[in-house]
C-alpha cells in the first residue's frame, strides 16, 4: 500500500520537538531492556551487567541525583533478574558477592553523575537569569535608571504590537535655580533620577518612564481615551510638583493620533512646546523652529 508523503516525515519532526533529557531518557529506556535481554540469553560469564552503566549514566545526565539513584536501583532489579533466571542455584546468586558489587556500582555511579548534572544544570539557569538581568540593564540609562533609548524603541514597539490603546506623553524637566549649578558641572541626573522615582511610583504600575534628553522625559501609560491621556498628563505634573520639581508634559493618544512611534512623538511635542509658550517657560527662535540654521560656535561668538 502507498504511503502518503506527508506521513513520512512526521516521526522525525515529531522526536525533533522532544526535549533533549526526554530523548536520553527515552534512550536509556531502550538501553535497560536491550541489556536485559541480552544478559538473560547469555547468562553470567560474559561481563555483559558493565553495560548497564550507559543507561544509567544517560538518565542521571537527563535528570539529577535522585534520578540518577532511580536508575541505578532499575539496573541492580535487572541484572538479579537475569542471574537469579540463568543460575542453577538461584538464592546463592543472589547473595554472590558479585550481585552485591554491581548493585553498589550501579547506585554510586547514577548517584555521583547525577549529582553533578543537576549542579550543571542549576548553575546554567542562574547563569541564563544573570544575562536576562544584563541585557535588560543594557536597555536602561546608567544615570537616571530609566529606560534609554533603545529600551523606548523596544516598549514602543511591544506596545504597538499589541494594538492596545496607551498614552504618550513628553515631558520637560525645569531645573531650580540652585540646580543650576550643579548641573554645569555633574548634568541633570540626580533631577532626572528623582523625577524617575516620583512618575514610577506615582503613576500606573504599567507606565514605563524613559530618558530622551539631559531633561527630557517620555512616559507610556496605559489610557482608553483621549480625556484619560490629558488626564495623565495632568497627574505626572502634579506628582512632580508634590516633590518640588516642576515639569511641563505634552501627551498623545494611541491610535487617535497616531499609529507609529512617530507620529506620536511629533503630536506629544507639540503640546508639550504649546503648553510651555502658554507657562512662559520657553519662547520659541528662529533655530528652534527650524528657520534658519545654527552657526557655527565660532562664528556665533565672533572668535
Amino acid at each position: 500500500m502507498a504511503q502518503h508523503p506527508d506521513a513520512v516525515g512526521v516521526l522525525p519532526k515529531r522526536l525533533g520537538q522532544v526535549w533533549l533529557p526526554r530523548r536520553l531518557e527515552f534512550t536509556a529506556a531502550a538501553g535497560f531492556a536491550v541489556v536485559f535481554t541480552l544478559l538473560f540469553v547469555s547468562g553470567p560469564g560474559f561481563g555483559l551487567g558493565q553495560l548497564f552503566f550507559l543507561p544509567i549514566l544517560l538518565v542521571a545526565l537527563a535528570g539529577d541525583r535522585r534520578a540518577g539513584i532511580v536508575a541505578g536501583v532499575v539496573a541492580s532489579i535487572l541484572y538479579v533478574v537475569a542471574m537469579v533466571a540463568r543460575a542453577p542455584t538461584p538464592m546463592d546468586s543472589l547473595l554472590s558477592s558479585r550481585v552485591a558489587l554491581h548493585m553498589v556500582s550501579y547506585v554510586a555511579a547514577g548517584a555521583i553523575v547525577g549529582t553533578f548534572a543537576g549542579r550543571a544544570r542549576s548553575l546554567l539557569g542562574e547563569s541564563l537569569d544573570m544575562l536576562d538581568v544584563l541585557l535588560a540593564l543594557t536597555h536602561r540609562d546608567v544615570g537616571s535608571g530609566a529606560l534609554n533609548p533603545d529600551g523606548l524603541d523596544a516598549a514602543l514597539a511591544q506596545r504597538l504590537g499589541r494594538a492596545w490603546p496607551f498614552a504618550l506623553l513628553v515631558g520637560e524637566l525645569e531645573p531650580a535655580a540652585d540646580d543650576l549649578a550643579r548641573s554645569e558641572a555633574g548634568g541633570h541626573d540626580e533631577l532626572v533620577r528623582e523625577a524617575v522615582l516620583v512618575l514610577s511610583s506615582g503613576l500606573s504600575p504599567r507606565a514605563e518612564v524613559a530618558r530622551a534628553g539631559p531633561t527630557r522625559l517620555i512616559v507610556l501609560a496605559p489610557a482608553t481615551s483621549r480625556q484619560i491621556a490629558r488626564e495623565a498628563a495632568g497627574e505626572a505634573e502634579r506628582a512632580l510638583e508634590e516633590n518640588d520639581v516642576r515639569a511641563t508634559f505634552g501627551w498623545a493618544f494611541y491610535p487617535a493620533e497616531g499609529t507609529d512611534g512617530i507620529s506620536l512623538l511629533q503630536a506629544a511635542s507639540e503640546r508639550l512646546y504649546a503648553r510651555r509658550i502658554v507657562r512662559g517657560e520657553w519662547s520659541p527662535t528662529a533655530v528652534s523652529a527650524g528657520l534658519v540654521d545654527e552657526l557655527p560656535r565660532r562664528l556665533a561668538t565672533g572668535t
